[in-house]
């Protein structure tokens, strides 16, 4: 039994050091979709590429915090796949973003939710524009 738990408790360490990151620069990446004369742009472009600004800024963030240890695109690892948590939260980024502040219930697999417990200290860490960002991200997988 005490090797059980030291095990569980190991990986859960482990999960907390994976999904956590140095502190870096939280300088916005200035990658945008650009049309061919960005004056000409329709605003439904213009709301695109900053669309995909924050998508791409959104992805960056969900690896360098590690995510991706328990959330892979199409497979469930520790966490449901990210297309499966899309597909929950399909319009409904105001859920997702309360779960991520430790605000909300999981409506993906409920039973899982204690596992992503100590990460909730991570997510409710973010700035709201990097929590913005990661769920946007999250919300755009199909």
């Amino acid at each position: 039994m005490k090797k059980e738990t030291l095990i569980a408790i190991s990986l859960v360490l482990i999960m907390a050091a994976s999904c956590s990151s140095p502190k870096k620069d939280n300088q916005k990446s200035t990658e945008t979709v650009q049309t061919s004369n960005p004056e000409q742009a329709t605003p439904e472009e213009k709301n695109t590429q900053v669309a995909s600004a924050t998508v791409g800024y959104g992805e960056k963030l969900y690896k360098d915090k590690g995510c991706l240890v328990c959330h892979q695109l199409n497979k469930k690892l520790v966490g449901p796949a990210v297309k499966d948590i899309a597909a929950a939260y399909s319009g409904n980024k105001a859920g997702l973003t309360a779960y991520l502040k430790g605000e909300g219930k999981s409506i993906v697999d409920p039973s899982q939710s204690s596992v992503m417990q100590p990460q909730i200290a991570i997510t409710k860490a973010l700035s709201a524009e990097e929590l913005d960002a990661i769920v946007d991200y999250i919300l755009s997988i199909k």
